[in-house]
């Protein structure tokens, strides 16, 4: 793996970690969000510059999460030359899966934040 897919899964798991806060957040408010509300997200792209938002249901947040691998990106934010395919495709927001040292690295970061 050169350095650049090393960075760039590193930056993907830092976004990680921001909307697992982003959810706490909502799922500790005083009032539960209604089954259907968007909640905004960051966009989980490896790229350190961009701030987009993902508006996802805490529904569609825990699938996603629910698979180590995969993040939550804005449609045209894949980087399939950064080791990951695209697993399913929405009009608000695009999953993708890492694949070989790139989802090595992920894992590993996701044990060490548990």
């Amino acid at each position: 793996m050169d350095e650049r897919s090393a960075r760039l899964a590193a930056n993907e798991a830092i976004f990680r970690a921001g909307n697992e806060l982003i959810e706490k957040a909502v799922a500790g408010r005083a009032e539960v969000p209604p089954a259907g509300e968007e909640v905004p997200f960051l966009c989980e792209c490896g790229d350190e510059r961009c701030f987009g938002r993902v508006t996802l249901t805490v529904r569609e947040y825990e699938v996603v999460r629910s698979h180590p691998a995969r993040f939550f990106v804005v449609p045209g934010h894949e980087d399939l030359t950064a080791g990951e395919v695209v697993v399913e495709a929405f009009d608000r927001y695009t999953v993708v899966e890492k694949q070989g040292e790139e989802r090595e690295i992920i894992e590993r970061s996701s044990r060490q934040a548990s």
